[in-house]
């Protein structure tokens, strides 16, 4: 696998064993990352086999070298259960609905739910970012299209790492891949459908978990908060056809 990236974000290859349940993109190099003013990365040196080369919306961009190898799973990393999802109890959790998009989904009563409503942002009514404000280092960011739309919704970048496979989670009646970002041996964020698009009926999705803590100097995301994103996106139903 490749990842290339510049201080706001990655470009990754996708492998086609995280393409499973998917819709392929378009072009085998896919953009992933949460764009506008509200989204933030984590930015990690590079390792020492890494190259900069100047890119326009920052000072370098870091290209490591591939590997031929997956990375193992370490024993105590976290791994979707599908079967505990389906049987999840979301008492007390709020809804929030997309009525133009004919879509709903669940989320914990102690995060909060933003739409982008700036209509200079490239993803004005196109992604909701759910968090904890206990904890606004981690989002949760969903961006949306119908399928008929013209319309990039994959974003730009989430930082450096490797992905590693990760279970899956069921998304309106179909299971989605998840990957876990790892650097420093450390989760610093999560991409479903291998990063690109995810196709249910009429609706398209983009969704990741990301983190702008430090892989040196923070913990990185735990089970808990991991077991939360899969929740939400496994709530997610569809409210028109």
């Amino acid at each position: 696998m490749i990842v290339k990236r510049d201080l706001i974000g990655i470009l990754v290859l996708i492998s086609p064993l995280l393409l499973g349940g998917c819709a392929p993109a378009q072009t085998p190099l896919v953009t992933i990352a949460p764009s506008g003013p509200t989204a933030t990365v984590a930015v990690s040196p590079p390792p020492p086999t890494a190259t900069a080369t100047p890119s326009p919306n920052s000072t370098a961009t870091l290209v490591s070298e591939p590997t031929d190898t997956p990375t193992p799973v370490a024993r105590d990393a976290y791994v979707a259960d599908p079967a505990a999802l389906a049987v999840f109890s979301y008492d007390g959790w709020q809804t929030y609905t997309n009525a133009a998009y004919g879509f709903e989904l669940r989320y914990p009563a102690a995060w909060i739910a933003r739409e982008v409503t700036n209509p200079g942002d490239t993803m004005y009514r196109h992604r909701v970012t759910l968090m904890n404000p206990a904890n606004p280092a981690i989002k949760l960011h969903i961006a949306f299209k119908d399928a008929a739309e013209d319309r990039q919704i994959t974003p730009t970048g989430i930082g450096s790492g490797e992905l590693v496979a990760r279970g899956s989670v069921p998304l309106l009646g179909q299971p989605l891949p998840r990957a876990a970002l790892v650097t420093e041996g450390k989760d610093v964020g999560v991409v479903y459908c291998g990063s690109g698009e995810v196709h249910r009926g009429h609706l398209v999705f983009w969704i990741g978990l990301e983190y702008a803590g430090s892989p040196f100097t923070d913990p990185g995301l735990s089970a808990e908060v991991q077991a939360t994103a899969d929740a939400i996106v496994a709530s997610v139903q569809a409210t028109a056809g």
